[in-house]
């Protein structure tokens, strides 16, 4: 009998038939098996992304399904593939700054109600940095800020599926699943998009981004609401343009909130 050192179960074979530990021998550690498992957790990944996206990107609300369903193993994790779309986002396209206001356009005496320039001035007073310092400073602090804290979206577009469904008593952790997804969406949507509009021989116009972004994700958003939430047509229409636009609020106040709290820890 062999004894699981992962937790304690007596069992014959390769495998605990408790925990499902493999038993691990002198041969686990030789370079072709280190290899093997290098690559099969490669070639795991790949495949896995592969077929995560493939649902995300084509198959609106499918992915949510599958995984508040239980069908859990062909596909990454709701925060999984969340993390490695923002970092692909931020790696390449960074520049846009749909979550943050750049120190550009935001450092004017007043931006939305904040007294942006009247801190600006604080902090080169207290720090004794000039105007261009502070504006790097920030940039780099809110792109941080925007990129770290995106997870704060979640709740709120899960609060948005969760008001436009009061009555179906569904669970807020399968809002959460659903909100995870298509926040997911949204960024890769405007990575494809802003890419597209790089590699064209046009000038960048900033509708030329912003229309068929909200286009796409509109239209994403209802169709999702449909096979999820299982709505009909006319009710997932309608829901989705609110909820859209109730979203697009929620991403408002973000900035708003990362373009305070970067300015405010400069101080």
């Amino acid at each position: 009998m062999i004894i699981c050192k992962n937790c304690g179960n007596q069992f014959e074979g390769r495998y605990c038939n408790q925990c499902g530990e493999r038993i691990v021998n002198d041969r686990d550690f030789s370079v072709f098996s280190i290899a093997r498992q290098a690559l099969g957790s490669i070639t795991s990944f790949d495949s896995k992304l592969l077929r995560t996206m493939k649902l995300l990107l084509f198959y609106p609300g499918k992915l949510s399904t599958e995984f508040v369903n239980g069908v859990r193993a062909p596909y990454m994790r709701p925060f999984q593939i969340l993390i490695v779309v923002n970092i692909l986002f931020y790696m390449f396209m960074s520049e846009l700054d749909l979550f943050r206001s750049p120190s550009q356009g935001y450092f004017v005496e007043n931006f939305d109600g904040v007294r942006v320039m009247e801190k600006v001035r604080q902090i080169s007073q207290t720090r004794g940095l000039e105007v261009k310092e502070i504006a790097i400073m920030y940039d780099n602090r809110s792109s941080d800020l925007a990129k770290g804290l995106i997870v704060c979206l979640i709740p709120f577009i899960a609060l948005t599926g969760l008001l436009l469904h009061l009555k179906s008593k569904i669970e807020f952790g399968k809002h959460l699943i659903f909100a995870t997804h298509y926040l997911s969406f949204i960024i890769v949507v405007i990575f494809i998009i802003g890419e597209g509009l790089i590699v064209l021989p046009i000038t960048l116009n900033r509708w030329l981004f912003i229309v068929p972004s909200i286009a796409f994700i509109t239209l994403y958003y209802i169709v999702a609401l449909k096979h999820f939430y299982q709505d009909g047509w006319l009710g997932a229409v309608a829901k989705g343009l609110v909820g859209v636009v109730l979203i697009n609020v929620f991403i408002q106040f973000y900035r708003v909130a990362i373009n305070i709290i970067s300015l405010n820890t400069l101080l």
